[in-house]
């Protein structure tokens, strides 16, 4: 009986390891493939998450009722089914502005706190920043990356306009922002900037798309939408 188990033991132990190698095998031959990982939005359990780390191990601590959404303009709460791609999270006991979490995941939507845009952009957009960066933006498509959608404008412009001054200093600051297609890798940790109609094709070329004619330097928000969404999948 006892030589029985031994056999049975060894002969589980010995499947187990095949199987393993069988994992890697796998694992090893699809990234020799060149296949990209798939992050999508409502694989990340409801919650909070505070760090990168914990993100990427959807370790999210569930919050219940605990938040709630608030207005960017107004600080007005939101219904929690409203759709919102800018928000604020606020504590339901006291109204205060949610500020140490890098994601939130909530009723189904994925939120990034705006400041890691800038922390994690590359070389080229680290001038890019926003007006808010406790606030969070809702991931409005996802597959390959997250695509996100903001206000954001050159820092320095900004810098320059606000220092000029007074009420219209900041009301012409506030008008070089201009609404964004922001570009998440999340396997890279790094973010892009769509500034451009070059930027755009950029992309494209990175995901093997077809290219768009660039006949002016600007790109507007829709077209930017329409050739993500053929990238992404």
């Amino acid at each position: 009986m006892i030589k029985k188990i031994h056999v049975l033991f060894f002969l589980c132990l010995f499947v187990s390891k095949i199987s393993a190698q069988d994992q890697i095998a796998n694992e090893v031959a699809g990234a020799n493939n060149g296949e990209t990982k798939s992050y999508i939005a409502k694989d990340f359990p409801e919650g909070v998450y505070r760090t990168y780390e914990d993100f990427i191990e959807k370790n999210a601590i569930n919050m219940g009722d605990g938040i709630i959404r608030k207005t960017v303009v107004g600080y007005k709460t939101l219904d929690r089914t409203f759709l919102a791609d800018q928000v604020f999270f606020a504590w339901t006991r006291n109204d205060a502005k949610i500020t140490d979490f890098f994601a939130v995941s909530y009723n189904g939507s994925l939120y990034i706190q705006q400041r890691y845009f800038h922390k994690f952009s590359v070389k080229e957009d680290k001038n890019q920043d926003g007006d808010n960066p406790n606030s969070y933006h809702r991931v409005m498509n996802d597959g390959k990356f997250f695509y996100l959608e903001g206000l954001f404008a050159n820092s320095w412009s900004k810098a320059f306009a606000y220092g000029s001054g007074g009420a219209v200093g900041g009301t012409i600051g506030a008008n070089l922002n201009r609404l964004k297609g922001v570009v998440f890798d999340v396997d890279k940790k790094e973010t892009n900037f769509i500034r451009n109609c070059e930027d755009l094709n950029l992309l494209i070329e990175k995901y093997n798309g077809n290219k768009i004619e660039c006949k002016e330097k600007d790109v507007d928000i829709l077209t930017v939408r329409e050739n993500i969404q053929k990238i992404i999948k």
